[in-house]
């Protein structure tokens, strides 16, 4: 019986043998006729391949349960006992990614085909082409290797937004944590994440995600605060080619980038009503078009919202669409501010310390008794944002393994309530000209008050547009850390 076709020449592939750790991939063949097992472990370890041969999936099947885990499997389609399909459902049973290369006769072609839509990587028609084989097991370990690299990637990120990395042990946060938990297994639920500027809206939001079954699809984030309504809409929905004067090619908006997984849109409330009537349109069907788009789009995108105003009183003020405010506020966080967490700041500040230890190559143990009293008084108008501010400096300026008081540049005691009472504190710095006064000011208003773009545009008395202009003309984003 011609179990291999001939002739062929031999090739070495030592490249796909080995991974990046020169360690040999490994290859399992299965197959109830002794002699096929021999010729394909012998060929393959020619080819540089850690090769071993079952006479039985069930021999495979145990061997693997016992820690031995193969790159790729070679099994034969019509085997007694266990078959080539049922090896394939019991693989999936536990759990088993690996690509699986079906061998078979021609007459089981059609089977083989039913094979590859439960999961087999593809076929190999006996007798079997070498070179057809050996582009089969490039292939598979390509896409076997590509995997694992998303899978460790998934897990890195997943580990690093852990529930567990909401810190403190208050009953805010721990009602946090518990709505988080409940959420996993709530698929596609809208989240309203509420609380003041720096408290932490973002890293809940990817918590949310990465905690989720949306966890396989992006994470994409946007300001809505930080666009003009024109460009935010671009973004958000995409564009078809000429629909404006610069759109010249079709582009993709997040919520086709994200699908499967999550759009995250922070400030929410800065939305105009035209888009907010939009965003509603879509979250009632899941269906949008493109900006000069004519087909509808449909996505399974989940999305989050945050808002640190009270959206409320925006409605009562006929600012914020109240059936838009009822459909994203299906399930609500509240993120309370560092002043209401009491001792929780000192536990969050060690956490900090610890990730500034990594990032700076230092060895800070820790906070002197003043320090932690000092941290512990000041009320916090930023939040956890300028809390990292404050820590980071420190440890660059501090030359021992503990922060002391004298290290933390923090306002005096009689500057704090400046943030919170907004009574217009603003000194003119001398010798100034008047595009120095205007960015100074607008650079005071952002610092000293927990207000959105929005609310800030209405502050200073100019249009959203004309201040985010300004924004991008004096980089207010990295000065302000917004």
């Amino acid at each position: 019986m011609t179990y291999l076709a001939a002739p062929q020449r031999y090739k070495n592939t030592p490249n796909k043998a080995r991974s990046q750790d020169n360690v040999k991939k490994r290859i399992f063949i299965v197959d109830d006729e002794p002699k096929i097992g021999e010729l394909f472990v012998t060929v393959l370890r020619r080819d540089g391949f850690d090769a071993r041969s079952f006479m039985s999936p069930v021999a495979l099947l145990e061997h693997i349960d016992q820690g031995g885990m193969p790159d790729v499997i070679l099994a034969d389609l019509m085997m007694p006992r266990v078959n080539g399909i049922e090896l394939l459902e019991a693989l999936q049973e536990r759990k088993i990614t690996v690509p699986v290369i079906i061998m078979t006769a021609h007459s089981s072609v059609q089977t083989a085909v039913e094979a590859m839509r439960l999961g087999a990587f593809h076929y190999l028609q006996k007798p079997v082409n070498l070179e057809e084989m050996r582009a089969l097991l490039d292939k598979a370990l390509d896409l076997y290797d590509a995997k694992k690299e998303l899978n460790e990637i998934k897990s890195t990120k997943r580990a690093s937004h852990s529930v567990e990395r909401v810190l403190g042990s208050s009953d805010g946060i721990e009602r946090v944590r518990q709505t988080i938990r409940t959420l996993q297994n709530v698929p596609n639920t809208i989240v309203l994440i509420m609380g003041e500027t720096g408290t932490g809206k973002n890293l809940v939001a990817k918590t949310i995600h990465y905690n989720s079954t949306y966890n396989a699809g992006r994470f994409m984030e946007i300001n809505c605060a930080a666009l003009p309504d024109n460009l935010l809409e671009a973004e958000l929905f995409g564009y078809e080619k000429g629909a404006f004067t610069d759109a010249r090619e079709a582009k993709p908006g997040l919520l086709e980038v994200a699908d499967g997984g999550t759009v995250f849109l922070d400030e929410i409330d800065s939305m105009s009503a035209a888009l907010q009537a939009k965003l509603l349109s879509f979250l009632e069907s899941r269906m949008f078009r493109r900006l000069g788009g004519v087909e509808d789009l449909r996505v399974t995108t989940r999305i989050l919202c945050a808002t640190n105003s009270n959206l409320e009183d925006k409605v009562a003020q006929k600012e914020f669409r109240k059936d838009l405010y009822f459909r994203i506020n299906v399930v609500n966080l509240y993120m309370p501010p560092l002043r209401e967490m009491g001792p929780d700041v000192l536990g969050i500040a060690k956490a900090i310390v610890g990730e500034f230890n990594t990032e700076l190559n230092r060895h800070v143990q820790g906070f002197t008794a003043d320090a932690e009293k000092k941290l512990l008084e000041h009320k916090w108008p930023g939040n956890v944002r300028e809390l990292r501010n404050v820590l980071e400096r420190a440890m660059i300026f501090t030359p021992g393994n503990y922060i002391d008081a004298h290290n933390l540049a923090l306002a005096p005691a009689g500057e704090r309530d400046v943030a919170e009472s907004n009574d217009g504190r603003f000194r003119f710095p001398p010798n100034s000209s008047l595009e120095d006064l205007e960015k100074a000011y607008i650079l005071h208003t952002l610092k000293t008050t927990n207000a959105s773009y929005a609310e800030i545009s209405d502050l200073l008395g100019i249009s959203k547009k004309t201040l985010w202009e300004k924004r991008k003309r004096y980089n207010l984003d990295d000065l302000t850390d917004r």
